[in-house]
């Protein structure tokens, strides 16, 4: 197993362990649940070596901060040896629209002490995907059709109006 060492505030020292290769988690968004108001994203980082990772949410290119929660440390499996840590964001349902993206980044210090990043993204399911121009847009096409329709049918009633008048007029009666 291996061993750790902190000095100071933040500085961490991890000597490795033998028989585990450093390993790049793999990123997901693997579940998420909704309750009356909110929408809970799930970023799941696993199968990492060591455990040297920081996660973070963004919309666009501006960080989000705010009703975010990450595991306070990653957790190891006792038969790989690897690490898999979780961080949960919670959205309002009127921002979880197909338009907007969410992503969680994770990034990963290797052998060479760089920064690598692996991200995963997720939009709105469309539930609450309608913005109101959406809205405006579908009800001026129902109102056009319904226009449309109505219309015809009374253009329709003109021509069989026409129609009873002049064979009224004929002149003929049948009795």
């Amino acid at each position: 197993m291996g061993s750790q060492a902190y000095f100071g505030n933040g500085t961490k020292l991890t000597v490795l362990e033998t028989g585990v290769n450093i390993t790049q988690p793999v990123v997901k968004i693997v579940n998420e649940t909704s309750c009356k108001d909110k929408v809970t994203l799930v970023c799941l980082a696993e199968d990492f070596y060591p455990d040297h990772v920081s996660i973070k949410w963004t919309l666009g290119s501006r960080e989000i901060t705010e009703d975010v929660a990450t595991d306070p440390y990653a957790t190891q499996s006792d038969t790989t040896r690897k690490f898999r840590i979780s961080s949960r964001l919670k959205v309002p349902k009127k921002e979880f629209t197909p338009k907007i993206m969410f992503t969680c980044t994770v990034t990963f210090i290797n052998e060479k002490e760089e920064n690598i990043t692996e991200s995963a993204h997720i939009t709105g399911t469309g539930e609450a995907g309608y913005e109101p121009e959406d809205y405006l847009k579908s009800s001026q096409t129902i109102s056009l059709a319904y226009g449309v329709f109505i219309a015809k049918s009374a253009l329709y009633g003109l021509v069989i109006l026409v129609f009873v008048c002049r064979r009224g007029s004929s002149g003929k009666r049948i009795n």
